[in-house]
């Protein structure tokens, strides 16, 4: 799953049951007390999907009960896959970004959530009926119109005479019908294969959504052509992929059009992977590999950093706990001034995740050695350390960019020891950043 999406903490079923009746009528609870839904039903999947849209981008959405229910994990991937290639093709001066949605479904799903999270303005297409209406009505509904204009198109043409040529389009993106309508359904290489998580048709009785003649292969073929056509026009071309087998013919057919360069990535959610490809027909842009942005499923991330805090060290601090532990750990990082979310709630384990929106933890011995210095002496600190402390500190403010994600879990390994794992999710200089949190906390924690 890419750094940048909010799911990689998969969300709270317990806390959207509580929240939102018209998910808790399809939540169910295991004898281990873990609530879950059943995700090859699509009714309770599109109550994940509307109440996630409600909660975490304030967007209320009615998804039509026959059309393709838009999961957030994988949207999202696609979504931040195309800023990171924004980032490196174009300057960072240039604010108004202005995408084209080819085929964008029941609720506009690409263009209300960049719209909401990136201000981005989009153009979308589509054929269906029901899914325009209801697209008009999901942007009347969160006053969206000034970013998102939705188009009525036939299904014979994706983008020729479906935009304003006479404008500068950054991007398209493209969520094409998976498979053959001669030939509907994937093939299983084996009887024994489970099932997917979800229905294969997404919930959708509409056949334009899930199939169309020649499959996703023909489909992105007929796309590459029109984009060679609107190349003055648009400058990335991408489009999502469902099965990896379609990956070499295409990029097959990218090469004999004159695609200048291409770039390919893997969406992983859960047990589904789709991947995603882009390109351009402009000599001066190269899509190379955003970092982190493709990750193999065998590949894992940095390991955690543990540090055990044992009952007698504990002893003059007052009850030993899980809890009691967590809250003099969240203080420390609240010290630090960092943003604190709460993620798991268990008596023998806790979690919070914490954002830092600048440097505040490194030369902190240094710091309050000078600053115990002067007290105990009484006078000014001298001009040449001040002034180092000051341009540390003018450093920070002056970096706008920074950004720090982890995740601090709390548990009680056995009766006489509690254990702290410090997990870097991205940003800052990754593990260093995290050792030296650790250190601050280690050095503070047992204090009195």
């Amino acid at each position: 799953m890419h750094p940048r999406n909010p799911y990689r903490i998969p969300p709270d079923f317990k806390e959207l049951a509580l929240k939102f009746p018209e998910f808790r009528k399809h939540a169910k609870q295991k004898l281990s007390g873990k609530i879950e839904i059943d995700f090859k039903d699509a009714a309770a999947v599109r109550a994940l999907s509307t109440v996630l849209l409600k909660r975490d981008f304030n967007l209320e959405v009615e998804l039509p009960p026959d059309r393709l229910v838009p999961t957030l994990p994988l949207r999202l991937n696609y979504l931040l896959w195309v800023e990171d290639l924004l980032q490196s093709a174009k300057p960072a001066t240039e604010q108004l970004v202005h995408g084209i949605d080819i085929g964008t479904g029941a609720c506009c799903i690409y263009p209300i959530l960049a719209a909401r999270m990136k201000g981005w303005h989009f153009t979308a297409t589509e054929t269906d009926e029901v899914n325009f209406k209801c697209s008009v009505d999901t942007l009347e509904r969160n006053c969206l119109q000034t970013h998102v204009t939705v188009v009525k198109v036939s299904a014979e043409s994706m983008l020729h005479g479906n935009i304003d040529t006479t404008k500068q389009y950054d991007f398209t993106m493209c969520n094409p019908p998976f498979f053959d309508s001669d030939s509907f359904g994937p093939k299983s290489r084996s009887e024994k294969r489970p099932s997917p998580m979800c229905p294969k048709s997404g919930g959708s009785t509409s056949a334009t959504e899930i199939a169309v003649k020649g499959g996703e292969v023909k489909f992105i073929e007929n796309l590459i052509k029109e984009c060679h056509e609107l190349k003055p026009c648009v400058r990335l071309f991408t489009t999502m992929v469902g099965h990896k087998s379609s990956l070499v013919p295409i990029k097959a057919f990218l090469k004999e059009a004159g695609a200048c360069s291409w770039n390919e990535t893997e969406f992983c959610q859960g047990r589904t992977t789709r991947w995603g490809l882009a390109w351009t027909f402009c000599d001066n842009i190269v899509l190379a590999n955003p970092p982190l942005s493709r990750r193999k499923n065998n590949v894992k991330g940095p390991p955690p950093l543990n540090y055990s805090i044992s009952r007698e060290q504990w002893s003059s601090k007052g009850e030993f706990s899980v809890a009691c532990v967590l809250l003099k750990s969240v203080e420390l990082l609240n010290s630090l001034k960092m943003e604190i979310r709460k993620v798991k709630e268990k008596k023998d384990r806790k979690a919070v995740e914490f954002i830092a929106k600048e440097n505040t933890w490194s030369n902190q011995r240094r710091r309050q050695r000078e600053e115990k210095r002067i007290a105990n002496q009484g006078f000014e600190q001298p001009e040449l350390k001040k002034a180092k402390i000051d341009a540390a500190t003018l450093e920070q403010q002056n970096n706008h960019k920074f950004r720090l994600k982890g995740l601090l879990l709390v548990e009680e390994t056995d009766a006489d020891f509690i254990s702290l794992q410090l997990q870097w999710i991205e940003g800052g200089l990754g593990r260093e950043s995290m050792n030296q949190i650790l250190q601050y906390m280690k050095n503070h924690l047992l204090e009195k």
